[in-house]
């Protein structure tokens, strides 16, 4: 399973405060605008994982300014994160969906900043005041959130990270918790995502969303049966 690295400027510089990683896999539609947010911030570089896209994903990425990892076949988010945290060169990466909808520089910067200054070993964004669906679903399991920021290190040595494909989430707070971590919610007002089934197609949509679910259903278990 080959990665290929492909950038403006080398993915990260060594000197930058964070690097923002966001996942993608088949996302030419959005992550542009997700990238010209996250540069905007000011943290440093943005890498993109293009987890196996069919489509103009490392593209669209590379054109609006991001460092790009080219994953030769689809490894789950997961996957894509581990990928993303051994090509970045910054201690603290913050990570960021690539289909979120009225992301703000600000909002990027308040997910960084407590990790960046010591406070705490980890931020997790939780939506509210954009689309009910979205911020209803983080206000009941925020656990889910995939908006964090944390130090690199500590990102790569959760366990199973790498095969964990959309059960990611579930097994960095597991690790968080068991390892004792610092860590606190902030919020990202007037933020939500693109849903599934708006991206694929009503019923590839829900095929995708079930495998989701799945996922993250047995990282729970695991997590469950191991607590």
């Amino acid at each position: 399973m080959s990665s290929e690295l492909s950038s403006p400027a080398d993915a990260t510089t060594g000197h930058d405060r964070a690097c923002v990683i966001v996942p993608a896999y088949n996302e030419a539609s959005t992550v542009a605008a997700v990238i010209k947010v996250a540069l905007a911030a000011g943290l440093g570089s943005v890498l993109v994982v293009d987890d196996g896209s069919t489509d103009g994903t490392a593209d669209a990425a590379q054109q609006a300014g991001a460092g790009v990892v080219r994953l030769g076949v689809n490894r789950g988010k997961g996957g894509a994160l581990q990928a993303g945290a051994l090509a970045a060169d910054a201690d603290v990466v913050v990570l960021l969906d690539a289909d979120l909808v009225g992301l703000t520089p600000k909002h990027v910067r308040d997910l960084a900043g407590p990790v960046i200054a010591g406070e705490v070993d980890m931020t997790r964004g939780i939506f509210s005041g954009g689309r009910w669906r979205t911020s209803m679903a983080q206000r009941v399991t925020p656990q889910l959130s995939g908006q964090r920021a944390l130090r690199r290190r500590a990102l790569l040595d959760v366990p199973g990270l790498g095969t964990s494909r959309y059960g990611v989430e579930v097994a960095i707070t597991r690790h968080a918790i068991r390892d004792n971590w610092r860590f606190v919610d902030v919020p990202m007002p007037g933020v939500s995502q693109v849903m599934k089934e708006e991206k694929r197609g009503f019923l590839r949509g829900l095929v995708v969303r079930a495998r989701m679910y799945g996922n993250i259903l047995g990282a729970l278990l695991g997590l469950r049966t191991k607590g």
